[in-house]
């Protein structure tokens, strides 16, 4: 700030030798030098130059007034060094500069003026005075202009100044400061600086991630660019076919309210859809973006990261078809339990006989779920259907041959055939053939064809031989019924039972496909 003429006169005292306002009042031949120049033109009027080696004002040479009234009307800051001191003469400007520093610079020696850059001054003195120029681009110099350190940022051009013999008398020099424009620069590139660094640490990111990464317009009509990984399609140039692109048509509808809804309260956008992957296949993403703000606050790219979940949500979907599928089961279960012990115990003589007979039963409906489950590693087939409910109850290997080709059979269809196999084991071991030393049990099956070009059909025999002999029982037993009815209406055919003398023959004739299945 420019200090006012009153203030520098209460400073220099006795030095003013004059007022402005008198040698105004004069003819223009008659006024003191300087003419002019605003409040540093009022200072050099005023100030004592022979107490410096410049000597009275009115002995100065005409070089000297000529340089000086020429710095005194330019705005630009300007400062004459005279002699081999550098006496300092500037103009408003140029105290505007000097800060704190004016009015006392004004006919100082400059290597005493600024003594904290005595040695860059010395060295523009030096070569100034011996006829050189010096130019200096955002010179960076640390001053005190306000009692304090500071850095500052300067253009300087320095030319020396020729005395009326032609010789180098001074040097003067133009000082136009730039630390406002070369601290915004500072500023802009510390900025930039950062904004690369985040930018390396968001490619890291998004490198080291496998999420797929897409950018949106504010209003989601275009899509920017989105980087697939792999899983979904790369688009590198913005596109407006996106939705079509990425969402069954089925799903564009909710999407889209989703999105509005983000759009509406600048929130966060997320939503687990579908979407057509890169080989054309179906899957699940759960996509998530958020809106990127500018100084007003209005939107101006949504930046969205999206992750493949076609894995989860497939399992997901399998254990909801196993959790049905358990339902069911127990269902199953429950009501079979139910109708085993009403029965058992709706014909039972005695009470003993019953509670074992229904622990037994009880147990093989157990064994056949074990056996559906695979938590005992038997695959569900007819096979390990017979093996597990028959072979148990057989005391040496020759009382028991289980033979026929392999099939896959039905859960509730292998659940009925296992409680049957039981009934008949159960029968056998109490009264049949394996009551008896040396009695045995045949079960076989085979594939026929009843009709040429006919369905297939499969045929179970059940033959027990070597028991005691067999006669046709006066009533039927909840063993029976199990095996006639309840068998029968599960595999959709036909069973049929003979007491023949030399043992029990069962006959299961069903359809194949009823159980016949395809392995997973």
């Amino acid at each position: 700030m420019l200090r006012s003429f009153r203030a520098a006169r209460r400073f220099w005292g006795t030095r003013f030798v004059g007022a402005d306002s008198e040698a105004k009042a004069l003819p223009p031949e008659q006024q003191r030098f300087p003419v002019g120049g605003g409040e540093v033109g009022e200072l050099i009027r005023g100030f004592d130059w022979s107490s410096t080696s410049l000597g009275p004002i009115e002995h100065w040479p005409q070089s000297l007034k000529t340089v000086t009234g020429m710095l005194l009307l330019s705005p630009v800051p300007i400062v004459l060094l005279w002699g081999e001191d550098g006496v300092m003469i500037y103009n408003d400007a140029y105290s505007v500069f000097a800060g704190g520093r004016h009015p006392k610079l004004l006919g100082s020696k400059v290597r005493e003026g600024w003594p904290e850059v005595a040695d860059f001054n010395d060295n523009v003195m030096r070569v100034g005075l011996a006829g050189g120029t010096l130019a200096y681009k955002d010179q960076e110099l640390t001053l005190f202009r306000h009692g304090k350190a500071e850095r500052v940022w300067m253009n300087l051009d320095y030319s020396p100044v020729l005395s009326e013999g032609g010789r180098p008398a001074g040097v003067i020099a133009i000082v136009v400061e730039t630390s406002e424009r070369v601290r915004a620069e500072m500023r802009r590139a510390e900025a930039q600086d950062k904004v690369e660094h985040s930018e390396e640490r968001f490619r890291a990111l998004v490198n080291a991630t496998s999420d797929v990464v897409y950018r949106m317009s504010p209003d989601w009509l275009e899509m920017r660019a989105l980087d697939g990984r792999g899983f979904l399609s790369d688009t590198e140039s913005p596109s407006v076919r996106w939705i079509d692109e990425y969402l069954l048509p089925e799903d564009q509808e909710a999407i889209h309210r989703v999105i509005e809804e983000a759009i509406r309260t600048k929130g966060v956008f997320q939503l687990e859809h579908r979407v057509r992957r890169a080989d054309g296949s179906v899957g699940w993403t759960l996509s998530r973006a958020i809106p990127l703000l500018g100084p007003d606050g209005e939107i101006i790219e949504w930046f969205g990261a999206a992750s493949d979940v076609t894995a989860r949500h497939k399992a997901e979907q399998h254990l909801r078809l196993v959790i049905n599928e358990l339902n069911h089961r127990v269902k199953n279960n429950l009501a079979m339990t139910q109708a085993i012990a009403a029965q058992t115990f709706r014909n039972a003589d005695d009470l003993d006989q019953a509670h074992s007979s229904l622990m037994s039963r009880i147990g093989a409906l157990a064994q056949a779920n074990d056996l559906l489950t695979g938590e005992r590693g038997a695959e569900v087939s007819i096979r390990g259907v017979l093996e597990q409910a028959v072979r148990p109850h057989c005391s040496t290997a020759d009382q028991c041959n289980i033979e026929g080709p392999d099939l896959r059979l039905s859960p509730k269809t292998a659940l009925s055939l296992s409680l049957a196999m039981h009934e008949l084991s159960t029968n056998a071991l109490k009264y049949g053939a394996w009551s008896k030393p040396g009695g045995a049990v045949t079960v076989s099956w085979f594939m026929y064809r009843p009709d040429v070009g006919g369905a297939q059909r499969l045929k179970l025999v059940w033959t027990e031989t070597g028991g005691p002999q067999v006669a046709q029982p006066s009533r039927r037993g909840f063993g029976s019924r199990l095996i006639e009815r309840g068998l029968a209406a599960e595999m959709g055919g036909e069973v049929r039972m003979r007491f023949e003398p030399a043992g029990l023959v069962c006959e299961i004739d069903a359809p194949l496909t009823v159980y016949a299945e395809e392995e997973a």
